[in-house]
């Protein structure tokens, strides 16, 4: 884990996943993504390998662009490496597998109405 620039730009689609290691949320974990409008996407669990899946505290919210930063920071997230990301969200969150199912329909429905000739 590690520290990360939060840049929407370079911003990973599916968000990352991070541990909360100060702050209110301190223990959680947190999913950063990038939503439209400038605004990014918190999504913050504890971890429901460690306890009561029916007693978990969790809470998601919405921040600004200038926000993000600074909560992120005081928040104090040590953020997961790429190659242990995709298994910590499936295990902590698993709303990704969500995201993905929205994102196919949304494109069959697109190419559904789509004119012929005309780019996906």
């Amino acid at each position: 884990m590690g520290s990360v620039l939060i840049d929407r730009s370079s911003w990973p689609q599916d968000g990352r996943i991070g541990r909360i290691t100060a702050g209110e949320y301190a223990g959680s974990y947190l999913l950063l993504a990038a939503e439209i409008n400038d605004s990014w996407a918190f999504y913050i669990s504890e971890d429901p390998r460690t306890g009561k899946v029916d007693e978990l505290e969790a809470d998601d919210f919405w921040a600004t662009e200038e926000d993000t930063p600074l909560l992120v920071e005081e928040m104090a997230v040590d953020w997961a490496a790429d190659s242990e990301d995709e298994a910590l969200e499936k295990e902590i969150f698993d709303i990704r597998s969500e995201w993905h199912k929205r994102r196919r329909r949304g494109s069959m429905i697109r190419s559904l109405f789509r004119r012929p000739g005309q780019p996906d």
